[in-house]
């Protein structure tokens, strides 16, 4: 991969750009295949990037190789906005990995690592090239690592529902649980007797798409008076769930 400056934030500090995808190597597993990059350094002393299992919910443990040796850890799980409209998952796949030491200025190559709960490591990328300036008025200019946590807003959700698999979802869970589960999950609260004798009965005829019951909802003034965020996919209130073909 070629030598990249670090990107400018796209906002509150988040890296905007998604770095070059590499083929996963080293595969223990045909279902433990990864996918992920690195986007930059920080002025703060960390290096910015994400790692994820397309098809597969659920947190990845990284671990970043300079010179061979860990440099960087962290947990791949932060909501980033360039990552879901790079259909990466649901965007919750960013990561800021604190260096463990500090480097010289200049070009450096890392390798990226999934590190697996079950014991383990699967190379994600190798040959990811960085260039911490030398300059301090670039160095100065960098991004710093986000002291909050982005989360996704209603309108990021709204467009990106392919990304759910909602259709599947429907299905599998039955036109009644369905229509239960998005009202649980989007209005915290079970569907009532209205809704129950309406939506399964158009969804089961497919005269409405679970994407645009899912909108309705979504869109709903009940909706749009709640204060409090979605549930992201790593809250245990979140119902879509998705895993990959052979598990594991």
């Amino acid at each position: 991969m070629a030598a990249h400056a670090p990107s400018a934030p796209a906002a509150a500090g988040v890296v905007s750009a998604i770095a070059p995808l590499a083929a996963g190597a080293s595969l223990s597993r045909p279902a433990a295949v990864f996918e992920g990059g690195l986007d930059g350094f920080t002025r703060d002393g960390f290096i910015a990037g994400w790692a994820c299992r397309p098809g597969v919910i659920a947190r990845s443990h990284v671990r970043v190789l300079w010179e061979n040796e860990p440099i960087a850890e962290a947990v791949a799980d932060a909501f980033r906005l360039d990552l879901l409209h790079a259909g990466k998952g649901l965007g919750h796949c960013g990561f800021f990995a604190r260096l463990n030491h500090e480097l010289p200025p200049g070009e450096h190559v890392f390798t990226l690592i999934a590190v697996l709960a079950e014991g383990g490591e699967i190379e994600i990328a190798r040959d990811l090239a960085l260039v911490l300036p030398a300059d301090p008025d670039i160095r100065a200019g960098l991004p710093e690592s986000p002291r909050e946590r982005a989360i996704w807003r209603d309108e990021d959700v709204l467009g990106h529902l392919a990304q759910f698999d909602l259709p599947r979802h429907c299905r599998e869970m039955g036109v009644e649980r369905f229509v239960d589960v998005v009202y649980r999950f989007m209005l915290d609260r079970w569907a009532d007797d209205s809704a129950r004798g309406l939506y399964p009965s158009i969804l089961e005829k497919a005269s409405l798409t679970p994407e645009a019951f899912f909108s309705i909802i979504l869109t709903s003034d009940e909706r749009k008076g709640r204060q409090t965020p979605l549930p992201s996919p790593f809250d245990y209130r979140f119902p879509f769930a998705t895993y990959a073909t052979g598990g594991g």
